[in-house]
């Protein structure tokens, strides 16, 4: 049979599945295409121009040459001849063109010899006949490929994690190294060699880094340091110029402040010598103006002529509420006649300073030597105030606050069942001097409810009432305590060795702080006794009693005022009672007398005081002529009618 002559009825379409309009788009494909226009190459027919054999030769047809002479590289491949089902044994309606998802899929489509099952045609072995007629075929579905995956883009973090992860986490990516004694056989790559590869690199790698960024760092923060102490250094020269200028103003106003305070209380020396301390006074206009003015003011003070009549006004410790005080059955009358009330005493202190008084002490008149022999010698000097200023001394007596005063229940405290008196002397928050007080509603105040604090109220608002820092006498006794402290050693068995403690270190406290301010200390003898009326036997133990009990807590003092109007009858090397209290550091004595007396002997000074009371001021107002207007100070709506005799 020539080849013209062979004529084959078969689709290749149905046969492989292919769809001319899956392939070329929407263009038709021609179903009666000529296929006597390919050679017998083009359709793998032998050369020779032999007879084809349909059983034979039709799996070498329908792999068109892919046999021993097919290209190496042609990836599709005939399937087995088992691969082929007959036509009776393929389900009818079976697609073969339909991707079964539950297969992989592997890129090559599988072939079916037979002809499609869809196909409702048989496939006709004899084509003799050229003009046949051909059966219009079914469309054929499009083949579905299986989608596969997206893959992801690798990124960084992605790339890091395989490189340094994934040989640890995964060991099918572990190469492993060929045994030397076995080379088929690999070993694998321990922990410790997979560090060394893979991560120790980079990590000496950012070692090195950090080692350079630290140097680069520490190179650029030092550079920077160097910078910042230059700029430190310079701000803190700059500082200190400022505030040295600063601490110059401050100190000079500090200096110019003391200095005032020095001349307002006539102590025009010292105060000339703080201005002159500043430096330089040609720097300082201000100053040297000062300095001048205090200059003048020191050149027109008058001395005071005699000394010896310097009058020593003297006061018990005083009432607060002259009601409460009044209201004690037994001793309200001894009340209004031998005390003064806090009110009067404010009232004495402004008309002191009107009258032109200034408070001086026997530190203010009197000079002190010591010869070689040890002993101290006394002698007058003078007191130089401006035109007009007379000196004036001031003494309180009784500053103990005695519990018939303050304590009404008799428990040993101070209550609201008091007498009215302050209870004791108390340092406050500003180290300022006041008096504790008890009013009658049993609240406890703390402020000038006695002497001493209404007095230093009084020379901060008038400082030129108090001559070189003079202060008064406080005479105290010791059989209760003193300044309201109970520390007397009878209250160890009494109360308690700690209540005991407590009241010393209160006394020595405020006794301290007395002293700084310039305040005197004086001995009231040591149970309130009238010496003109004691034995020197009497005496001498009382001033023992005073110095085990009073001294060892507040300390020596020179200073001592005779209780109850007594004095001595005597004075000097033949008084066996001045003897006792001369040999007990005594050196000034203060006694009761209508007119004040100064008498400054080499050994000793005496002096009179003149008892200010109720019954002073209402029926012997002369003793204080000159001095006050007992009339303008006797507060009569509270005390009514003044006992006397």
């Amino acid at each position: 049979m020539a080849k013209k002559d062979f004529d084959i009825d078969f689709d290749f379409d149905e046969a492989y599945g292919f769809d001319a309009k899956s392939k070329a788009g929407d263009e038709a494909y021609d179903d009666t295409a000529d296929t006597g226009a390919f050679t017998d190459e083009d359709l793998g027919l032998s050369a020779d121009g032999g007879d084809f054999d349909l059983d034979g030769n039709l799996d070498e047809f329908l792999n068109m040459g892919a046999g021993e002479e097919s290209q190496p590289d042609q990836q599709w491949q005939a399937p087995e001849e088992d691969d082929w089902q007959d036509e009776e044994e393929e389900p009818a309606g079976d697609d073969p063109g339909q991707y079964d998802g539950e297969e992989a899929y592997d890129g090559q489509p599988e072939y079916d010899e037979e002809a499609p099952a869809e196909d409702d045609g048989e496939y006709e072995e004899e084509a003799d006949e050229e003009d046949s007629p051909r059966r219009e075929k079914k469309p054929r579905k499009p083949i579905k490929l299986p989608k596969l995956p997206k893959l992801k883009t690798p990124n960084i973090f992605t790339r890091f994690f395989d490189l340094y992860f994934g040989p640890v986490l995964h060991k099918e990516q572990r190469e492993e190294p060929v045994d030397p004694d076995n080379p088929r056989r690999r070993r694998r790559k321990t922990r410790s060699q997979i560090f060394k590869e893979v991560y120790l690199p980079p990590l000496t790698v950012c070692v090195c880094l950090i080692l350079v960024l630290t140097f680069v760092i520490g190179s650029l923060s030092n550079v920077i340091e160097r910078r910042q102490i230059e700029k430190q250094n310079q701000q803190s020269q700059l500082d200190a110029s400022i505030s040295q200028a600063e601490q110059l103003a401050a100190q000079g106003e500090q200096i110019m402040a003391e200095a005032e305070a020095l001349a307002a209380g006539y102590n025009y020396d010292d105060a000339i010598e703080k201005l002159e301390s500043i430096g330089d006074l040609t720097q300082h206009p201000e100053v040297a103006a000062k300095r001048a003015e205090y200059e003048n003011a020191k050149n027109s003070l008058v001395e005071y002529k005699d000394p010896t009549l310097i009058p020593n006004l003297s006061f018990h410790v005083l009432i607060e509420d002259m009601t409460r005080a009044k209201q004690d059955a037994e001793l309200g009358g001894s009340y209004n006649k031998n005390f003064v009330t806090t009110g009067e005493f404010s009232k004495i202190l402004n008309q002191l300073y009107t009258n032109g008084y200034v408070l001086v002490d026997f530190n203010s008149f009197i000079a002190a030597n010591t010869d070689l022999d040890g002993n101290e010698k006394f002698m007058v000097k003078s007191i130089l105030l401006p035109e007009g200023k007379k000196p004036v001394m001031l003494t309180e007596t009784m500053v103990n606050y005695f519990a018939y005063m303050v304590d009404g229940d008799g428990d040993g405290k101070a209550d609201a069942k008091g007498d009215g008196f302050a209870n004791k002397l108390v340092v406050d928050g500003n180290g300022d001097i006041k008096a504790e007080y008890i009013d009658a509603n049993g609240q406890t105040l703390v402020g000038n409810y006695d002497f001493v604090p209404i007095l230093e109220d009084f020379i901060a608002q008038h400082p030129d009432f108090c001559y070189q820092g003079a202060r008064a006498i406080l005479a105290i006794t010791g059989h209760e305590g003193v300044f309201g402290y109970r520390c007397n050693t009878s209250y160890i068995s009494t109360v308690s060795q700690q209540y005991y403690d407590e009241q010393v270190a209160g006394a020595k406290a405020i006794a301290s702080a007395l002293r700084d301010k310039g305040y005197t200390i004086a001995c009231f003898t040591y149970k309130n006794d009238a010496y003109g009326k004691l034995s020197v036997a009497q005496i001498q133990a009382d001033m023992q009693s005073w110095t085990s009990q009073v001294v060892n807590v507040i300390g020596p003092v020179d200073t001592f005022v005779f209780a109850r109007a007594s004095r001595l009858t005597e004075y000097g090397a033949s008084s066996n009672a001045f003897q006792v209290l001369y040999t007990s550091g005594f050196r000034y004595f203060i006694s009761n007398d209508a007119s004040p007396l100064t008498e400054v002997n080499d050994t000793y000074v005496r002096q009179n005081r003149l008892m200010v009371t109720g019954e002073n001021m209402q029926h012997k107002s002369s003793m204080f002529s000159g001095l006050f207007d007992t009339n303008a100070v006797l507060e009569l709506s509270t005390r009514g009618s003044v006992p006397t005799g």
